[in-house]
């Protein structure tokens, strides 16, 4: 390290530099903190105003659905009969019906054989749902374990599947079809297989193929309904069953609109919508102390206010039974909350079921016109984005300014040791010059007495 001896001078000449130094630092050090500080504070102020947005825009999305807002809710007299599942087409009523029989796969089963027996080799046939494929049974795979992966390895084979039942030392080929219903019944033709020591003989009908089959009423005036699976979809508007057995008892679906799931959903938007508002009011306030990091910020406010334009414009068209967040049963509080009027919200469930759904969540609703306006703050795109990446930009701007000062300061450092050098190798020089006069002087003295 380079240092600078005050010997000649009697000065601290090192503190001296340092000083001089930390004077010039000091201004400059002092607005760079002051900037990084506040570009810091902005940045993170950012970062929970678009966490909070995050979470709304999530929220909302979640909402942005019909059926979310017009959900039914079903009750079945007997479970074990059948399951239900219902979508907001469906229509309140009651549905009673009997399921007659369930939907089956066919199923056969071959004789039993020694499991080395050969069946013979050449051409299997099968048939279902009017399409065919053949099998070629050549000699040495000529058992039923070949004929098995024969059937299932077939590239034309998209109906039937095939396993062995091992009984003792005795096989069984069974044949099942991949689909239910009376169309899927499985034909089979083994003449063309010869040579061999075993024969499959006539198979069994383990399981007949059959549709499902429920009946609305009883008598001559029943309405009989089929299908080739076991799940009736749209069976009636809406309405989609799961039969699980049948019985000679009937059962009974009852619809009913799920208002206190509607309650549930608006409840969720009106406090997720309050806890945003907490965010803002956090960031943008000035409580005559102390102000939010975002306070007078003109993009926030502008945000904000946009919201809370969605809020107070009018819905739909003229006669629409919901044209304001009142009609739906919301009310904005004194300071920009929203709370919940249960008792207009449930006239309006009780008036306008299917309606108000429509009002909140239809392509011109209250929740895509919010989603909108968060799509262009939000996203890798979005306005809060791009503030983001300014304000790091900044910050690294800021880290490149401090390794320039460092710089400036290396050379202004050496500047100063480079002039207490010279001024102590002056005063070295003068000090030299001293004594060869004060010596000279001392000697004329002495020569003179």
């Amino acid at each position: 390290m380079f240092s600078v001896s005050g010997l000649y001078s009697g000065l601290d000449v090192n503190s001296l530099v340092t000083a001089l130094v930390n004077a010039e630092r000091a201004p400059t050090e002092s607005r760079l903190n002051r900037s990084e500080e506040a570009y810091r504070v902005e940045l993170s102020a950012v970062a929970s105003l678009k966490s909070s947005l995050e979470s709304f825009q999530s929220q909302i999305e979640s909402l942005n659905s019909v059926n979310g807002f017009s959900p039914r809710a079903f009750n079945i007299s007997d479970e074990t009969l059948i399951g239900a599942s219902v979508t907001s087409s469906a229509a309140q009523g009651s549905y009673t019906f009997t399921v007659e029989q369930m939907a089956n796969r066919h199923q056969l089963a071959s004789q039993a054989i020694a499991d080395d027996a050969s069946i013979g080799s050449g051409t299997a046939i099968f048939t279902v749902n009017g399409e065919t494929f053949s099998v070629t049974i050549a000699a040495g795979s000529d058992t039923l374990t070949g004929l098995r992966d024969a059937i299932n390895s077939s590239a034309d084979n998209n109906s039937i599947q095939a396993v062995i039942i091992n009984d003792s030392d005795q096989q069984r080929l069974m044949l099942t079809s991949r689909e239910s219903g009376a169309d899927y019944a499985i034909s089979s033709d083994f003449s063309g297989l010869t040579g061999g020591t075993a024969a499959l003989g006539a198979f069994t009908e383990l399981q007949s193929a059959q549709d499902a089959m429920i009946a609305f009423g009883s008598g001559a005036s029943a309405i009989t309904v089929t299908s080739p699976d076991n799940t009736l979809e749209n069976l009636v508007d809406g309405v989609t069953i799961d039969l699980k057995a049948s019985s000679s008892n009937s059962v009974t679906l009852d619809v009913t609109l799920d208002k206190d799931g509607v309650k549930t959903s608006i409840q969720s938007f009106v406090d997720t919508w309050n806890t945003l508002k907490t965010t803002f009011d956090q960031l943008t306030d000035y409580n005559g102390v102390s102000a939010g990091a975002l306070n007078g910020d003109a993009q926030t406010r502008l945000l904000e206010s946009q919201l809370r334009r969605e809020l107070s414009q009018l819905f739909g068209d003229d006669g629409d039974p919901f044209r304001t967040l009142g009609d739906l049963g919301l009310k904005t509080t004194g300071t920009g909350e929203l709370s919940i009027d249960n008792s207009r919200l449930d006239d309006a469930l009780n008036r306008n079921f299917d309606e108000l759904a429509s009002a909140l969540a239809d392509d011109s609703g209250l929740m895509a016109r919010l989603e909108e306006r968060l799509a262009g703050f939000l996203g890798t795109d979005g306005a809060l984005a791009d503030r983001e990446k300014r304000i790091n930009e900044s910050l690294s701007d800021i880290n490149d300014d401090r390794a320039d000062l460092e710089l400036r300061l290396e050379r202004t450092q050496s500047y100063y040791q480079q002039q207490f050098l010279a001024m102590e190798n002056l005063l070295a020089s003068l000090n030299g010059t001293s004594q060869w006069l004060t010596n000279n002087l001392t000697s004329i003295n002495s020569n003179n007495q």
